[in-house]
């Protein structure tokens, strides 16, 4: 175990569990916004500046939350999207963007975002945005525990159970 899970690991047995962000924008602006508000709101935040650098990251710490712009040099959202979700299906991902299109929205969607948040916007309509992902995220890792919990359990059935009598 590094560093980092220990940290969380000890911060969750002591009750104290943070959500996990990742900001993923090219402006410099936006990030600093971003990560004094959703630190004052209790989030554990991380940044990238790139898609590229938002990919690594993730390999190293997956976040709950992606929140990404979908315009950036290198790799843009819709496949910095994409590959986060190589990575960890479970995150659940947010684009923003200061140039919305129907397509881009569409696309965004198809390749598994949650929302599609257009710049400038509200931080608080932004953080409810966020409340509801987290919530998404939540039921997901709920779906997943209790899938491996039932996978777990059939096993341990079929230890009990008796095998054909052959006559």
């Amino acid at each position: 175990m590094d560093l980092k899970s220990g940290l969380r690991e000890s911060r969750a047995k002591a009750g104290f569990v943070s959500e996990r962000i990742l900001v993923v924008d090219d402006e410099l602006f936006v990030r600093e916004l971003l990560l004094e508000f959703l630190s004052s709101q209790g989030y554990e935040v991380s940044l990238a500046d790139s898609g590229e650098k938002a990919v690594r990251l993730m390999q190293d710490e997956p976040a709950d939350v992606a929140l990404v712009d979908l315009k950036m040099p290198g790799i843009d959202g819709i496949e910095t999207i994409k590959q986060i979700k190589r990575i960890t299906s479970e995150t659940v991902a947010i684009v923003m963007t200061g140039y919305p299109t129907i397509e881009s929205s569409i696309e965004a969607l198809r390749c598994g975002a949650y929302d599609y948040v257009v710049k400038p916007f509200k931080l608080n309509d932004l953080n409810s945005s966020i409340v509801k992902a987290l919530q998404e995220h939540k039921l997901k890792d709920q779906t997943t525990r209790l899938k491996e919990r039932i996978a777990h359990l059939e096993m341990e059935l079929e230890k009990f159970s008796t095998p054909p009598s052959k006559t």
